[in-house]
């Protein structure tokens, strides 16, 4: 899995691995199902109105151009449902006692890896909109850092986001005391 592949400093804790919530997977996969559908529920219509209306185009002599255009459109749902399930698998947020480090997969080939020190986190903020993400509490997270725009992250969809937002507020507390710790001790010695 990838979480193994990521370099932890030493004695770096990882405190939580979070990926979407499961809600976007199985939304985005019965959409996908409904598309698969689609084909068979276009021909059984059409079927249906040739009956009713006499039509003189004659279905059965294109019947392996529609399977060939059936088949095709399957093919591609199916891909479309195997990228949406990467997408859901290999998006990470990990938060650690150290920084966030925030994996986010773009294509089936390219993938993004960031990461960001606590003690560069200026502000984070949550916003859960609707009925459904309100009922199954998931929503959206930004945190931004001390630097530019460019190095703000931003991820939809992530499962309990104020709890999130509390472990990471709480980890970035810690490591500020901790941090503020080590520099009065080389200050006193």
């Amino acid at each position: 899995m990838l979480f193994e592949k990521i370099e932890l400093e030493a004695s770096e804790a990882v405190l939580t691995v979070v990926r979407k919530h499961w809600f976007i997977i199985t939304a985005e996969l019965l959409g996908i199902l409904m598309l698969i559908l689609l084909p068979i529920i276009l021909l059984s219509s059409f079927t249906i109105l040739s009956t009713l209306i006499p039509i003189s185009f004659k279905l059965t002599d294109y019947s392996s151009l529609a399977t060939f255009a059936a088949a095709a459109w399957v093919l591609f749902c199916i891909l479309t449902a195997f990228m949406t399930w990467t997408h859901y698998y290999l998006d990470l947020w990990i938060i650690t006692d150290r920084r966030i480090i925030v994996v986010d997969q773009i294509h089936f080939f390219n993938r993004k890896v960031s990461s960001f020190r606590l003690e560069r986190l200026q502000d984070i903020k949550v916003s859960v909109n609707g009925i459904i993400p309100t009922f199954l509490n998931f929503g959206t997270i930004l945190a931004q850092t001390a630097s530019d725009a460019e190095s703000n992250f931003m991820s939809n969809g992530l499962p309990d986001p104020r709890g999130l937002q509390s472990t990471i507020q709480k980890a970035t507390d810690a490591r500020l005391q901790t941090l503020s710790g080590t520099v009065n001790n080389v200050v006193l010695d």
